[in-house]
């Protein structure tokens, strides 16, 4: 096995252990044996402990990362609100890769210090994402009395209803979860894109 291929098999199976029993759970014994490898060839390729959370870490959010770029930069199809369009987005992200996803919006005890850096620089650009939403010059949204606190509002809205889909996606399925989106945006008066495209139905990521 190359030593690249070799990287990724003891980082997936760290990620396996982080996703089902949380960082606390991981050591490197734990991660040779779930690899099926030997000890030494984890410390060869991480050094030590801190080496390989701190490498998963990375890979994990620069996937993450590029989902969320990839929101961020998409326009709303016609007929659909800023605010469900990009959520419709994000859940299809996460989808895509839920362990990834699941690690920065669900974070367990005992991470190290670049995954609660990771998680600040992802609510950033989120933030951004959605300031830039409501301040769009050809179409002035109203955000009530405390523009920020709306702003705010709506990151944790979003976010609620993304862990939610990643935790229970039996439960809270997509079109349920967009379904919501839709009549808080209309509720909010957010306009519908002006945009081309088609909209697309509630349930279709």
């Amino acid at each position: 096995m190359s030593a690249d291929r070799r990287r990724d098999q003891i980082l997936d199976a760290t990620r396996t252990i982080v996703d089902t029993e949380g960082f606390a759970a991981v050591t490197i014994t734990r991660v040779a044996e779930a690899a099926g490898i030997t000890r030494t060839l984890v410390y060869h390729q991480f050094t030590d402990l801190p080496g390989l959370l701190t490498a998963l870490i990375d890979r994990e959010a620069e996937r993450a990362m590029a989902g969320l770029l990839t929101v961020i930069a998409e326009t709303p199809p016609a007929g659909r609100d800023p605010f469900t369009a990009a959520l419709q987005g994000l859940i299809s992200a996460a989808d895509a890769d839920p362990a990834a996803w699941r690690m920065f919006l669900m974070p367990s005890e005992g991470g190290p210090p670049e995954l609660y850096e990771r998680i600040d620089q992802g609510r950033a650009l989120g933030r951004a994402r959605i300031i830039e939403m409501l301040t769009t010059p050809d179409h002035p949204v109203p955000t009530g009395p405390d523009p920020s606190l709306t702003v705010h509002l709506l990151h944790l809205v979003g976010d609620e209803l993304l862990r939610l889909h990643l935790q229970d996606p039996q439960t809270y399925p997509a079109d349920r979860i967009l379904a919501q989106c839709a009549h808080m945006a209309a509720q909010l008066s957010l306009p519908p894109s002006p945009g081309h495209g088609h909209a697309l139905p509630a349930g279709r990521t």
